[in-house]
């Protein structure tokens, strides 16, 4: 069978109830800030985009200062900040290039299997994360099929049939666009993110469920070679290199399988597979490794990219 489960795991309860301050949170939800108003300030400011410096020129404004505030500085309301229940921790790498470019390169990344935990584990997702797959049929005759979420398809049943018996298919779902630049310590690098094929359709369709999490931050290179026509190229080989690095967690999960809790505390032996990469035409083809004038998901090429009609 499929999706067995085995001894006791955790739940999203179980890691809040282990957080340091849950004696404070008793009398004050919202320590370690004074109150309610106090923690939509910091919110408010954490969110705002505003720099370092501005964030302080604010703080140190009178009338902010009669608020009598926990923090009085950014430095402060960083250092509470970073006490609070976080998602998977950041980490950060050096890029080594075989073309020289003008900034050293760094990527930043989150574990890809600590992400997928956490989304399995929100309580926007709760019950509606599956791990059974199903065939549905418009009729007793089982002659219509009717395909609905990524479980019901033919793609997620012949994962399941190549697993170990009582393996859990989890699908991981990558997606990212070159065209939303985010500035990094004055570096450019574009998002990549993250979700579960297991999600409900409906679930993962609403950006305010959080479906996606931000997995990587990846660099953008300038590269120096002297022939401009190369950096095109190099600029495509370094954007596998720096994938393969983020997705070393979830190509181990593929292959040997790992133990991740699901909603309801079953510790389940999953195995997570990339099925589908959602990306614009042209990252699609450097996704493929091909050519502009070919289909990234069929064997055509530009000469048969026409209207026959």
């Amino acid at each position: 069978g499929a999706s067995a489960n085995y001894r006791r795991g955790y739940t999203f309860m179980d890691a809040f109830d282990a957080d340091p301050f849950l004696l404070e949170h008793q009398h004050n939800l919202f320590y370690l800030f004074s109150s309610g108003a106090e923690w939509k300030f910091a919110s408010w400011l954490t969110n705002s985009g505003l720099s370092m410096a501005t964030i302080d020129e604010c703080l140190s404004l009178d009338v902010i200062k009669s608020q009598q505030f926990s923090f009085r500085t950014v430095k402060v309301l960083w250092k509470l900040i970073e006490l609070l229940p976080s998602e998977p921790w950041w980490k950060y790498q050096s890029v080594k290039t075989e073309s020289p470019t003008q900034h050293a390169l760094q990527v930043f990344y989150q574990d890809a299997i600590e992400c997928l935990q956490h989304l399995i584990h929100l309580p926007s997702n709760n019950r509606q994360v599956h791990f059974v797959l199903k065939k549905i049929y418009s009729a007793m005759d089982c002659m219509q099929h009717i395909y609905t979420d990524w479980l019901t398809g033919d793609q997620a049943w012949e994962l399941q049939d190549a697993l170990p018996d009582g393996a859990t298919l989890l699908g991981s779902v990558l997606s990212s666009d070159k065209t939303h630049i985010t500035q990094v310590r004055n570096h450019q690098a574009h998002p990549l993110l993250i979700s579960l094929a297991n999600i409900s359709a409906d679930i993962c369709r609403k950006g305010s469920t959080k479906s996606y999490l931000l997995l990587a931050l990846l660099p953008i290179p300038w590269f120096v070679h002297p022939n401009k026509h190369l950096h095109g190229i190099l600029a495509s080989q370094l954007l596998h290199q720096v994938i393969s690095v983020v997705m070393k967690p979830l190509k181990m999960a593929t292959e040997v399988g790992c133990m991740m809790s699901d909603p309801i505390r079953n510790l389940k032996h999953c195995f997570t597979p990339l099925v589908a990469y959602i990306a614009d035409t042209p990252e699609q083809h450097i996704i493929a490794c091909i050519t502009n004038n070919a289909s990234a998901v069929s064997v055509a090429v530009s000469k048969q990219f026409r209207d026959p009609l």
